[in-house]
């Protein structure tokens, strides 16, 4: 072998290492890109009244919706969240910040549901403020009563 011959196998080595080595590092990286357990733990409505909040709960497990068993498996493709049960399919995809986690429903599209993850209830006004049925009652109590 002579030494022209050498040199290039041996680059030829080092870019076949290399390769394989960035191959490796984008594939374990998109594993865990992809891996369930960041979306695992207590999700909790926000904006429902506090006698009808949901709290979804994803785990190695399955979904639980308010501590009852749902369906035994859910995907998680890194953006979207697909649980199939018996009434159909549900679709959340991540949205908020990283200080403030949060899911939003887009399967059903209606009604319009955001949960939270546990712990990260501060960041938001979990009561939605005054509802707008509450609003036009106290709006209609106060025109009917004099007030202003």
């Amino acid at each position: 072998m002579t030494k022209s011959e050498t040199r290039k196998a041996i680059l030829f080595s080092v870019l076949a290492v290399l390769t394989v080595s960035f191959s490796t590092l984008v594939y374990v990286s998109y594993q865990d890109y992809v891996d369930p357990k960041h979306v695992y733990g207590d999700w909790i409505e926000i904006g429902a009244p506090s006698y009808d909040t949901d709290i979804i709960t994803l785990n190695e497990t399955g979904v639980y919706k308010n501590s009852r068993l749902v369906t035994t498996e859910f995907e998680f493709d890194g953006s979207e969240i697909s649980i199939k049960t018996g009434g159909g399919e549900t679709v959340y995809i991540i949205a908020g910040s990283f200080d403030s986690p949060q899911l939003k429903r887009v399967v059903p599209a209606t009604p319009s549901k955001r949960l939270i993850k546990k712990g990260y209830e501060k960041t938001v006004q979990m009561d939605g403020g005054i509802g707008g049925a509450k609003a036009r009652r106290a709006a209609l109590s106060d025109h009917f009563s004099g007030r202003k």
